[in-house]
């Protein structure tokens, strides 16, 4: 009750006050609903929790959402969030967009177990994912496009065992990209990553985020078949972990060729710089704390020079 109507209360007569009274502890004890003494409470209001960032609304969700390398999922049944295993590890996650038939991002780790490189070479073992379902198929979609079939986790990456590298194959994987920056700077960034994900010296483990950009207004007008969006841009985001210290570098090419002379190194940025690019949210399961700093660090700062292109 407020200051102001104690004030009214207290000019009236005793009287007045005492009938004011009265009346409402009657109203109150005639209340319909109101429980009686002996008869059992109502069961109390439970805080029903938003939906969590593993797992939003709607998506369907058929991986290891607790991964470090993950970006924050989207939700929308529209999309599935898909975690690949081979040879009893997490080989690489992926969430596909089946409106757009694209993924909107593959994830995985380079570490002693996953990065060293056996003599497997590309199985070329193209299928469809069997994690999806098979009316979503972009099998035949490529074929006269004008599009390379491009790998998102590229085949290279995923070279210690037979299986790991089959499943780069899938179509879920590829992305429609022209064949002079599939085979030029992007191989060419792909290569530098690999380097890196295999030289145990420079990490425990290197969390490798990569994709082609599928949102409006970082699209190619046209689609192919009407529906498979054609990315703009592509781009990788990187995590490095040694010791329990944590660093990140980022790249961000359009879709286009470019020429030998331009160095990778100029296309780097910041991992908050390609989150505000992209709408994106990497490396989420990091602390708050941890997250802001690293995220925020410069590629072109004297650190990141020696820790990144030193070797």
């Amino acid at each position: 009750m407020s200051k102001k109507s104690n004030k009214k209360l207290a000019a009236l007569p005793p009287l007045g006050l005492l009938l004011i009274l009265l009346l409402i502890n009657y109203y109150k004890g005639s209340t319909p609903d109101r429980p009686s003494a002996d008869a059992p409470g109502p069961e109390p209001m439970r805080e029903v929790a938003a939906p969590s960032a593993w797992e939003p609304r709607g998506e369907i969700i058929r991986g290891d959402t607790s991964l470090l390398e993950l970006p924050r999922l989207s939700g929308g049944n529209h999309n599935y969030f898909i975690t690949h295993r081979a040879s009893g590890e997490v080989n690489y996650s992926l969430e596909y967009d089946t409106e757009r038939r694209h993924a909107r991002w593959v994830c995985f780790r380079f570490d002693p177990r996953t990065s060293p490189t056996a003599e497997i070479g590309r199985t070329n073992a193209w299928a469809w994912d069997p994690d999806l379902p098979a009316r979503y198929s972009t099998e035949t979609w490529f074929r006269g496009s004008g599009y390379s079939r491009g790998h998102l986790v590229a085949s290279g990456d995923r070279q210690y065992s037979v299986e790991a590298n089959e499943q780069t194959f899938y179509y879920s994987n590829m992305s429609p990209q022209l064949q002079s920056h599939n085979a030029g700077i992007w191989a060419r960034l792909e290569q530098r990553v690999q380097k890196w994900g295999r030289k145990g010296s420079m990490h425990d483990v290197l969390y490798v985020a990569k994709g082609g950009t599928i949102a409006d207004g970082q699209i190619e007008p046209e689609r192919i078949k009407g529906m498979m969006v054609i990315p703009r841009y592509y781009w990788m985001a990187l995590l490095l972990e040694r010791e329990g210290q944590y660093h990140s570098i980022a790249f961000l090419t359009e879709h286009r060729e470019y020429e030998r002379s331009e160095h990778i190194r100029d296309l780097a940025l910041s991992v908050n710089a390609l989150e505000q690019f992209t709408g994106l949210d990497f490396f989420y399961h990091l602390p708050d704390e941890i997250e802001e700093a690293v995220e925020a660090e410069d590629p072109q700062a004297r650190l990141a020079r020696q820790l990144w292109w030193s070797h």
